[in-house]
């Protein structure tokens, strides 16, 4: 229970990897407020998590034995990301970790590739990544706090079809390095974890289908045929997988500017 005390926060927690973090780091004993879109009136190309799988998450994290807080935030909005950070330092007293994970995926070829679209992937996965951080930021220095970005083995190398997605996964691994150069003076340590391939509802409900035209087929044999093509290890990637990769960066005293892959193998650097 390393973490016993500590109050993080965590950003697109409703479901998937996000809610698995948020389960580990109170299985660590940190308190944790969850917070996701909390539902959406903008088309995407697979349904956005909404306000009962929050709340949900919430009373799982609270059923671990520590306190939770469900707190609905639009990261792309500045005014939601003060409010989200103030409602945390107005409850629990303290912020010592945030992860950035709130995150949307949609695959297609650059030639046919709509501006709104791209536009919204690099708001949420992006300029989101920098709001929450850097309102965050003042108060994680004053403990020494954790900063863990979720980014992609997407960030690392191109795919076809993904240079929007890939575009925003390489940004935040950037960003993660330069900002552990900046912030390590104040003792605060920045992080990446690259997850591979999990069944989310981003793959699920819209990879699949790509996957599917590579692969000549769809659903759950898509999903199976790209495990045993990319990953190494020949088995899928799980959120309770990426939850450990993050309790083990947000105790790691000397551990800063890493983008750590949890994939199987799938890529190397």
């Amino acid at each position: 229970m390393a973490l016993t005390g500590q109050v993080a926060v965590v950003t697109g927690a409703a479901r998937g990897i996000g809610k698995g973090i948020a389960l580990g780091l109170a299985q660590a004993g940190a308190h944790v407020v969850v917070s996701d879109l909390g539902g959406s009136t903008r088309p995407w190309s697979y349904r956005l998590a909404d306000r009962d799988e929050l709340a949900q998450a919430a009373a799982e994290v609270e059923a671990v034995g520590v306190r939770a807080l469900a707190v609905p935030c639009d990261v792309t909005q500045a005014s939601q990301v003060e409010q989200l950070i103030e409602v945390t330092r107005r409850e629990f007293g303290r912020l010592d970790i945030v992860v950035n994970n709130a995150g949307i995926v949609h695959f297609g070829q650059v030639a046919e590739f709509d501006e709104e679209t791209w536009t919204q992937l690099f708001d949420v996965n992006v300029k989101g990544v920098f709001l929450v951080s850097r309102t965050a930021i003042p108060h994680l220095a004053e403990r020494g706090g954790s900063i863990i970005n979720i980014a992609s083995v997407a960030g690392k190398r191109g795919y076809a079809g993904g240079a929007a997605y890939c575009g925003t996964k390489f940004a935040v691994v950037g960003i993660t390095q330069s900002m552990a150069a900046e912030l390590g003076p104040q003792g605060i340590r920045v992080n990446a974890i690259c997850p591979g391939i999990l069944a989310t509802a981003m793959w699920n409900d819209h990879l699949n289908d790509i996957m599917g035209q590579s692969f000549g087929k769809g659903g759950r044999e898509a999903f199976d045929a790209a495990i045993q093509q990319f990953i190494p290890l020949g088995r899928e990637q799980t959120a309770e997988d990426i939850a450990g990769a993050a309790v083990y960066l947000a105790e790691a005293p000397n551990v800063s500017g890493v983008s750590l892959n949890v994939a199987g193998g799938m890529e190397g650097g």
